[in-house]
This record gives C-alpha cells, sequence and structure tokens, in this order.
C-alpha cells in the first residue's frame, strides 16, 4: 500500500511540475510561436508537445480549480498540486492532456496566443483531430479552427 501511494505521489509531482507558474505554459508559447509566423497555415498540437497524449480538454477563463480538480479525478490533497490558480485567468484557458485514463499534462494557454474556435466533445478533442487551421483577425487576434 506504501509504494502504490508514493508511485501515485510521484505521478502527481511530476503533472504538477508541468505547470510551473501561474502564467501560460511552453505549449502555450509554442503556439503563440506558430500563429505569429506569417507563414504558418495551421497549428499541429502533437507536433509542439513531447508527452503522451490522445485528447485534450479545454476549460474556459473563471473555471474555478475545484470544477477542475473533480474533472480529472484528482483529490483534494493534491489538487492545489497539480492545478495551481484559483480560476482560469480571464486572459487565459486550462488545457489537460490525457492518455486513456490517465492525465499527463496540465497547462494555462493564453488567449493572446490564439483562441480555440471549436466545442470538444465531451470526451475531449482527439490528438487526430488536432490540427487546427491559424485564423488571423487582426496582428494580435488569432483563431485556432478545427482543420
Amino acid at each position: 500500500m506504501h509504494r502504490l501511494r508514493a508511485i501515485l505521489f510521484l505521478c502527481f509531482a511530476v503533472i504538477a511540475c508541468s505547470e510551473v507558474a501561474n502564467g501560460p505554459g511552453m505549449i502555450s508559447q509554442r503556439i503563440g510561436d506558430q500563429v505569429r509566423d506569417p507563414g504558418a497555415k495551421e497549428v499541429d498540437l502533437g507536433k509542439l508537445t513531447s508527452f503522451g497524449w490522445d485528447r485534450f480538454f479545454v476549460f474556459k477563463p473563471g473555471t474555478r480549480r475545484d470544477e477542475i480538480c473533480d474533472f480529472i479525478g484528482a483529490g483534494r490533497n493534491v489538487c492545489g498540486r497539480i492545478v495551481r490558480y484559483t480560476a482560469v485567468p480571464d486572459d487565459c484557458v486550462a488545457l489537460a492532456f490525457a492518455l486513456g485514463n490517465q492525465l499527463t499534462h496540465t497547462e494555462l494557454h493564453a488567449l493572446a496566443n490564439g483562441r480555440f474556435d471549436f466545442t470538444p466533445p465531451p470526451g475531449g478533442q482527439p490528438r487526430s483531430a488536432s490540427v487546427f487551421r491559424i485564423r488571423r483577425e487582426t496582428s494580435e487576434r488569432f483563431w485556432l479552427e478545427p482543420r
């Protein structure tokens, strides 16, 4: 039993480290780099990640930490280590990536780096459908639409 707890704690610690601060994460920054590249036509999330995942979820601005933790199944004792903000900031969405029944990564995505223009299915947006066309509304406002 102690070994199982230790393994679970290490898994949660790795997940918590994927969101080092309360600001946007590395994937958000990579998306932002892509949408600001005038020659780029699309963003392929699968090519911007280095961890395993088969679907991802988007949590809108204002979503509370307890709602996200309930959704991903994080208990009260570990919730604050996984989701380090009380609510998703107004200028961000939260992204949660999963592989099978396991959470593999979570981070904030700055809306300034691209706004997802789709409603993910209840089971998450499949990796196979995670290539997005870039629509540039202005030089500072970008939309990501499913291809």
